[in-house]
């Protein structure tokens, strides 16, 4: 018995109507399939109410509410795209990641971000922006450096760079307190408050990959390692003097600007260094080499070409690609481990529970979080799997231990050397400047003295000139 469309079955109970007064009208919508139609539900009755266990619309509903998952608790507001690397430069001697082969090919997928600042906000704010690399490999960040050593320091360094629960606006007093009472943050500050601090758009920055990293050979003889990557577009910062000062305005330019270049195959690009150091040069430097807030000298250190990122593909679905991505410090390759770092020790352990908050406890399951492996169990494809290694569990070092428990922190030498060094004339005008602005909002003048206590310790002309410019 063939069915008829539910506009007949109207007309046809009408008539039936006027030859039997006694009959009932009930209108009958027909669902042709048993996916949800989505303009379409299960009613009855002339004003069509819904039938309570009309389930396909029930799920619709469900899906919807579901379609986003919450926003990151840091780096919420970002973007990304899809690409490749191609690893064109022989460091076989250093690490047999099979990823860094000379002529391998691997897609990768890389979600740029601001730090603290959400959704609401644009993404031209002045603070470290964050450069997340996922490779998918056959195994399975924008400042050189960080603000904080201690990972116990973390949370209060969050909240420090987060609004005024009160007020709801930003509080340079809170900012400003904790630079103040951590020296450490100091090389952070200056890169962050420089030029470099706002870049045009994520195509125009560098990424760094802060953390030491170990590398290993065939030979197991390992190294520690600082990841570069350089934009191939070269460095271009954004001023608020200058005529592209209505970007500033604009919530998604950087996420637009990587988009539209993309679109029209302008295909942004970055080369991939690192910077290598030996155990006994470990030993020796006068600095903790698995401090996050400091930097490898390029003159001991030089940078090393590896291969080239380039990005390719623009995201199909936002939502599923990008923010459902979820990046992690514990995925590593056979031949890179981690180092003693105790920030990056804090990130290992402190990175699945948010995503497990945001994502769900299938993490892995997610296809973009899916690894990209060819292993199969009795002939059927195993793309969700542990990636094993053939590493044995590693033993204590006590002379890097040592090391890593270093006391007397010098939180100044390598500020200084970037302040008076990297930075020319103009640069330190501009820094200036850009501290002047921020600081001379605090009303505690306890936290300013601290500041220029310590900009004068970095420079004694700096910190002179900061006093007399926010009138101390």
């Amino acid at each position: 018995m063939s069915r008829t469309p539910s506009k007949q079955l109207r007309s046809t109970s009408s008539e039936s109507r006027k030859q039997r007064p006694h009959s009932f009208d009930i209108p009958i919508k027909i669902m042709r399939h048993s996916s949800v139609e989505r303009k379409r539900d299960q009613s009855v009755g002339v004003r069509e109410s819904q039938t309570l266990p009309n389930f396909p619309f029930a799920h619709e509903a469900e899906r919807l509410n579901r379609d986003r998952v919450p926003q990151r608790i840091v780096h919420g507001k970002g973007g990304g795209a899809f690409g490749t690397f191609e690893a064109n430069h022989d460091i076989s001697d250093v690490c047999k990641a099979k990823v860094f082969k000379k002529g391998t090919k691997t897609r990768v997928l890389v979600r740029f971000s601001i730090g603290c600042e959400g959704n609401a906000f644009p993404d031209t704010v002045r603070e470290a922006r964050g450069f997340a690399v996922k490779m998918y490999t056959e195994e399975g960040i924008t400042s050189p450096v960080f603000l904080i050593r201690n990972p116990a320091l973390f949370s209060a360094m969050a909240q420090a760079q987060r609004r005024n629960p009160q007020t709801h606006m930003k509080d340079p007093n809170t900012f400003w307190n904790f630079v103040g009472n951590n020296p450490q943050s100091l090389h952070h500050i200056l890169i962050t408050h420089s030029d470099r601090g706002i870049p045009d758009g994520y195509r125009f920055m560098h990424g760094y990959g802060s953390h030491t990293f170990k590398m290993l050979n065939d030979k197991n003889q390992y190294v520690w390692v600082k990841f570069h990557l350089l934009s191939d577009q070269n460095i271009k910062n954004l001023n608020p003097a200058t005529p592209k000062a209505a970007a500033f305005g604009q919530l998604h330019y950087a996420a637009a600007d990587l988009y539209n270049a993309i679109a029209t195959k302008n295909y942004p690009s970055w080369t991939l260094y690192i910077q290598v150091m030996t155990d006994d040069q470990a030993k020796s430097v006068p600095f903790d080499p698995f401090d996050m807030t400091k930097v490898f000298p390029q003159k001991s250190f030089p940078l090393r070409k590896v291969g080239r990122l380039t990005l390719h593909e623009n995201p199909i679905n936002y939502v599923t690609q990008i923010e459902h991505a979820a990046f992690s410090p514990t995925h590593m390759p056979p031949g890179i481990e981690p180092s003693p770092d105790k920030v990056l020790q804090f990130r290992l352990t402190a990175y699945s529970d948010p995503q497990q908050r945001r994502i769900g406890t299938n993490t892995l399951a997610v296809p973009v979080n899916s690894p990209q492996t060819n292993h199969n169990f009795r002939g059927n494809p195993l793309h969700q799997h542990f990636m094993q290694t053939n590493t044995q569990p590693g033993i204590l070092d006590a002379t890097v231990f040592g090391q890593y428990m270093m006391l007397g922190e010098d939180d100044f030498s390598q500020p200084r050397d970037f302040y008076q060094r990297v930075l020319n004339n103009q640069d330190r005008a501009n820094l200036l400047n850009n501290i002047a602005e921020s600081l001379g909002q605090c009303t505690d003048r306890n936290v300013v003295h601290r500041i220029l206590v310590l900009l004068s310790h970095l420079d004694r002309d700096f910190g002179q000139k900061m006093a007399e410019r926010i009138r101390f």
